[in-house]
């Protein structure tokens, strides 16, 4: 089915610096815009449909949900259908983004039961994001477009953007707040190898203390742990249909032989086997992190 989003925008600043790019999928439409903003750069925008917005480059734009509010810094975003937003850029330059669009009975398909689609969310990093959102103005921007791939990236961010949104909320986490900063430290680096000396000093101890401290929480390795969110992440990702290759890129993993043998080891299944009977869909099982990892 055809969709054509409907967006209102008053904006000053920006100058193109290329053409538009748009991947048509099933009821929701991906655009790559690629712009300079001069210092003042800015404006105000409303769409008649929801919409996500992920800026790629580790840049940000300054959001406010109200005209005269506070502004935030915003690395990636929802905007409620109807809702007036205002944006200025944190500094001069290029900037790139990913936008997604798509009607409001389409994206309650997408996301699990219970989400509020009628507030905004506002990421001040992307995190694990990133990678998805550079997978995405490549599908946008290539020559040949994959539909069926630009579909599962976009449906694996949306879904990400309020996963990320609930765990970052002070009720949103496993009520640890010791862990909840190393899963954060985790979640930044999804696609990074991490190691111990990593986790203990970002929990400022020494390691061997660390060491001790971490077992004592969680009775795991911080290496099993650490395996846990990225295994957990990554079946976020193959239920929505990524290939297997690109969520072992996305995860941090060597190559996808190593994803591979430790997907099956902890679920007795390669990651195509166990997507096909996860596969995500209007009454499809909805995966999820086990907070005690």
């Amino acid at each position: 089915m055809t969709f054509h989003p409907r967006m209102y925008a008053a904006v000053q600043g920006f100058q193109p610096l290329a053409e538009l790019r748009s991947l048509a999928l099933d009821r929701m439409v991906v655009d790559y815009w690629r712009v300079k903003g001069s210092a003042s750069a800015g404006g105000r925008y409303a769409s008649l449909h929801p919409r996500f917005v992920l800026i790629l480059d580790d840049r940000r734009l300054s959001l406010s949900r109200a005209r005269g509010a506070t502004p935030e810094p915003a690395a990636g975003c929802y905007i409620p259908a109807g809702l007036e937003v205002w944006g200025t850029i944190e500094e001069p330059g290029e900037l790139c983004h990913v936008d997604i669009h798509l009607p409001l009975n389409r994206l309650r398909e997408l996301v699990e039961p219970g989400t509020a689609l009628d507030r905004p969310v506002i990421l001040p990093d992307l995190g694990p994001l990133a990678l998805l959102a550079g997978m995405l103005r490549d599908a946008c921007a290539a020559a040949r477009q994959s539909p069926a791939r630009g579909e599962a990236l976009a449906r694996a961010a949306v879904t990400e953007i309020f996963h990320l949104d609930r765990a970052g909320r002070p009720d949103g986490g496993a009520g640890n707040g010791w862990l909840d900063r190393l899963r954060s430290h985790v979640f930044e680096r999804m696609a990074q190898r991490i190691v111990i000396d990593d986790l203990a000093r970002a929990s400022g101890l020494s390691r061997t203390h660390f060491n001790r401290t971490f077992r004592r929480e969680t009775g795991q390795s911080p290496y099993q742990w650490v395996l846990g969110i990225k295994l957990g992440y990554a079946k976020r990702l193959l239920v929505h249909g990524l290939p297997c290759a690109e969520v072992a890129q996305v995860t941090g993993f060597a190559d996808q032989a190593h994803f591979s043998r430790s997907f099956r080891a902890e679920t007795g299944l390669a990651p195509a086997r166990w997507a096909q009977g996860h596969a995500a869909g209007g009454d499809g099982p909805i995966v999820q992190d086990n907070p005690t990892r």
